[in-house]
């Protein structure tokens, strides 16, 4: 079992289900139960379909090549979210989601009607999508490059499965949960899998033990930065 395709798709994909999962919350609690529901589970299945058909295409390509595009995509994705994790831990900010996922997404819900709204629907909907389609990302690229289809499919059904035992037993208790720090580990983990793969598309024969040696230089970094900023 490929342990590091696990943890990072696992890693990267709970954060992104949890944002989802306080926006379909939000949205349920103005009223509107149905269309979130429904909107979350649209959001996801048309993005898990679309993920399933491109990923089978992209097979055709050359594997050096793909693990190059890949690498820089995981490296560009990792940093980004390394970026702000730690940019938001120097200045000790919660994720926008966690204080008010709908004017975080800049979401204006319809006002109240008797039936269903298909614009709160649409506006769930899309959400979702949004927030899958970084999941879907990450999946199809650490499932490519790897290989490790079966752990990059099993971490984003772990994720989503946590996800949803949160929010029914701890919903009141969610604020409270380390974004932050979960995000950043996962744009850690990305930057690691970007790098390595890079380097194979390169050409470059890694010694055993370098993805490990590639998360720790990178988190060590990470941790000598925000501790300088903190102090300084």
């Amino acid at each position: 079992m490929n342990v590091g395709v696990l943890v990072g798709v696992s890693s990267a994909a709970v954060v992104e289900f949890l944002e989802t999962a306080a926006i379909a919350y939000a949205i349920a609690r103005a009223g509107y139960h149905r269309e979130a529901y429904w909107g979350t589970i649209s959001g996801l299945a048309i993005v898990g379909l679309g993920s399933a058909l491109f990923g089978k295409g992209l097979q055709l390509v050359p594997l050096q090549l793909l693990q190059i595009v890949i690498g820089l995509s995981l490296l560009w994705f990792g940093w980004g979210w390394v970026k702000k994790s730690t940019r938001r831990q120097i200045q000790h900010k919660r994720a926008g989601w966690i204080i008010d996922p709908l004017k975080s997404e800049h979401i204006v819900l319809e006002n109240k009607s008797a039936g269903f709204s298909k614009l709160n629907f649409f506006l769930m909907t899309k959400s979702a999508a949004l927030e899958a389609l970084e999941v879907a990302i990450v999946v199809v690229t650490l499932g490519l490059a790897s290989h490790a289809w079966k752990e990059a499919i099993v971490g984003t059904f772990l994720s989503l499965i946590l996800t949803i035992a949160l929010v029914y037993l701890l919903h009141g208790y969610l604020v409270k949960i380390p974004e932050v720090l979960i995000k950043l580990a996962a744009g850690i983990l990305l930057m690691a899998f970007g790098s390595f793969w890079l380097g194979e598309g390169m050409g470059i024969a890694w010694p055993d033990l370098t993805l490990l040696l590639l998360v720790f230089v990178y988190g060590l970094l990470c941790f000598l930065f925000i501790r300088w900023k903190t102090v300084a």
